[in-house]
């Protein structure tokens, strides 16, 4: 790698349409150089439209895409300084894994010996020294895909997009793969733009997440806003998952708003919420069983070794919990109380 500045993203009011289909919607955000930038939501969101449209794969049909501070919105793929690690890999099956990593210096202007040194110089920046006469089809999932993002680092690009790169590999081998495509990203300082379904990944890969609903961005933020202080229903129950509880706003004084559920009284910063009807996000954690709170029984308890999952039957509702392993096990039909800490709760309109 060159070790040259960073490059930023700058999105302004930028829609994609397919006919009547507004696929992206007057999208804007900015991705700081040497941030990652995770585009965040369910199928069909206009995440990885999105992510195209900054590749120069779409043309956005309005507003204003900048890469480096320079105008791209019209410029073609190959005159962006981007490079693109896809969920399908897309590996030459008939290419050594050097030849896979040095395709793209072909164009370049380096010679055979400067490229071929390039290419083993980032197979080992992506713990693959020594790989290079493979072929794809020897290699597991978890080469292929550095492989595949050793090809996108080679050419040096100003910001590195990843279009959901770790759909294909299993639980485990996604959880390890996430981790080192962080360490490598913060470790190069390189700009990157991240899309995903999962959420889980999206906490632990991103300087800031881009929730998108619709072709819309619902709520953009740091992993911890957006957890701590969801905007809206669709923004907590996607992000991290929580019980959305209905419940009355008493009174608001100071930022603070009394809120009563089912004959309980909480204390909790009000976040604009008025007086009258709101929601109670509750995280799954943020309620215990014990001997005060709300009136619970037991509908199942699944115990997942480091902790139970719980479905209560309350006067609000079902609700989920997840409660250490630590702690005394209900079973099937037990009755108890719910008390809400004062964590992992916050209230939406």
């Amino acid at each position: 790698m060159t070790g040259r500045d960073a490059t930023g993203v700058a999105l302004a009011g930028v829609s994609k349409l397919y006919g009547r289909v507004r696929a992206v919607d007057d999208v804007s955000f900015d991705v700081a150089p040497g941030t990652l930038v995770t585009l965040l939501g369910p199928s069909g969101c206009g995440k990885t439209t999105t992510l195209r449209l900054i590749a120069g794969l779409e043309m956005a049909s309005a507003g204003r895409l900048a890469i480096g501070g320079v105008d791209v919105t019209r410029l073609s793929a190959s005159e962006r300084d981007v490079g693109m690690v896809f969920q399908s890999y897309a590996l030459f099956p008939h290419m050594s894994v050097l030849e896979n990593v040095g395709y793209g210096l072909e164009v370049s202007k380096l010679s055979a010996t400067e490229r071929r040194e390039r290419a083993l110089a980032t197979l080992k920046l992506v713990g693959l020294d020594g790989y290079d006469a493979r072929m794809p089809s020897a290699l597991s999932g978890g080469q292929q895909q550095r492989v595949a993002l050793a090809r996108a680092l080679v050419i040096e690009p100003g910001v590195l997009l990843f279009d959901e790169p770790l759909s294909n590999l299993d639980a485990k081998l996604r959880r390890r793969m996430r981790d080192e495509i962080r360490e490598l990203q913060t470790r190069l300082g390189i700009t990157a733009v991240y899309v995903t379904h999962d959420q889980e990944e999206a906490m632990a890969v991103s300087d800031r997440i881009v929730v998108m609903r619709e072709g819309r961005i619902a709520q953009a933020g740091t992993p911890a806003e957006l957890y701590e202080q969801p905007a809206d229903r669709f923004v907590a129950d996607f992000l991290g998952g929580a019980n959305l509880i209905a419940c009355e706003v008493v009174a608001v004084a100071d930022g603070i708003a009394e809120v009563r559920l089912a004959g309980l009284a909480l204390r909790l910063p009000a976040r604009g919420v008025s007086p009258g009807p709101a929601t109670l996000v509750a995280r799954y954690g943020a309620a215990r069983p014990g001997a005060e709170g709300l009136e619970a029984r037991v509908r199942k308890a699944t115990w997942l070794g480091g902790h139970v999952e719980y479905s209560f039957d309350t006067p609000v509702g079902e609700l989920f919990v997840v409660a250490s392993d630590r702690e005394p096990r209900l079973g099937t039909g037990a009755t108890t109380r719910l008390a809400f800490g004062p964590s992992g709760l916050s209230l939406v309109a």
